[in-house]
């Protein structure tokens, strides 16, 4: 695996809660609104998105 090579995954987003919590999620570009990746609920206290790349997917 070469290092500087971009990833051809997209990039995730780690998304933060008012009460501190965190969890994986994206975007919708068009509301502006942070989604679950796991269940793909509303997070409608998210404070914070902090963008992420995995260098493999399972």
């Amino acid at each position: 695996m070469q290092v500087n090579q971009p990833s051809e995954l997209p990039a995730g987003l780690v998304v933060f809660s008012a009460d501190g919590t965190a969890q994986f999620g994206w975007r919708n570009p068009e509301t502006g609104a942070f989604y679950a990746e796991d269940d793909g609920h509303c997070i409608v206290d998210a404070v914070a998105g902090v963008p992420w790349r995995a260098g493999s997917m399972h």
